[in-house]
């Protein structure tokens, strides 16, 4: 994998999030979270069971309210008449723990389905079964069998899921999110259920995005995240203890302990960080 880059805020859009509290009843899940990704730079967002992550990424989708705080993307706000179905227009995409794809289409349209909010034909062409539905429906097949050609899965553009092995099954999800062309990707556990080597193949292909689109990836193999990310932000009980380059989080005192554990952080100083968290 090559290694990772950085990139200032004025060279793309940014996602901020500033002060962000959640809670549900008496348990706080965000304390006052702070946190930032631009486009063209990948984020790590790391932390144990419990520590906030995917309500993080929940809250940034719209389908969990914050009970104070900021979230802008490319200066608008996120929290105000924000719901999950608005993420396409504002140039954002997210993936899944699991894949979510639909049993009863095939990989192909599993991808296309990915750009439905943003054709250009209306809902009335396509019932009728106009000419300029069916123009759109060409544009978007040549679309989504170009991307499945970059994933490296174009020979199953015409299986069903259930029938393949679930590494091909990851990669229909990630190409379902990128044909809607966003300059935000959110990958949530992309690496889970992977082999070693599918991993490895899973953080080259993160590494090509960035030149594309910001990545805030959520992510328990460490191996797979200190190799992609240019930066890591650590949660612990619902707040930040790092933000920084993988370099820094690795050597963090804190970070090893409420994270990873002292007996990990002594044997990743000398191997990598390669164990999984």
């Amino acid at each position: 994998m090559s290694a990772p880059s950085t990139l200032s805020e004025r060279d793309g859009r940014t996602l901020r999030v500033d002060e962000l509290r959640v809670g549900f009843g008496g348990v706080v899940a965000l304390d006052r979270i702070s946190m930032s990704a631009t486009q063209g730079e990948i984020v790590g967002v790391i932390g144990p069971n419990g520590a906030g992550k995917t309500t993080l990424f929940n809250v940034i989708c719209g389908f969990v309210r914050a009970d104070s705080g900021v979230i802008t993307y490319d200066g608008s706000s996120l929290l105000e008449h924000h719901h999950a179905h608005d993420l396409t227009e504002l140039g954002i995409a997210r993936t899944l723990q699991g894949v979510g794809l639909f049993a009863g289409l095939s990989v192909l349209e599993n991808v296309m389905i990915g750009a439905q909010n943003g054709l250009r034909s209306d809902f009335g062409s396509a019932m009728l079964g106009l000419w300029r539905s069916s123009r759109e429906e060409r544009r978007l097949a040549s679309r989504a069998g170009e991307l499945l050609e970059e994933l490296g899965v174009s020979a199953y553009a015409r299986h069903f899921p259930a029938t393949l092995p679930y590494s091909i099954q990851k990669r229909t999800a990630l190409a379902r999110a990128l044909i809607a062309q966003p300059s935000l990707l959110l990958l949530d556990e992309p690496a889970s259920g992977l082999s070693n080597d599918e991993m490895d193949e899973l953080g080259t292909l993160i590494r090509g995005l960035s030149p594309r689109m910001g990545v805030l990836l959520v992510e328990h193999h460490m191996d797979l995240v200190m190799a992609v990310c240019d930066r890591i932000v650590v949660l612990n009980f619902g707040q930040v203890i790092a933000d920084g380059t993988p370099e820094s989080v690795q050597s963090n005192p804190e970070v090893a302990t409420a994270y990873l554990g002292d007996e990990v952080h002594d044997s990743v100083t000398t191997s990598g960080m390669s164990e999984n968290a």
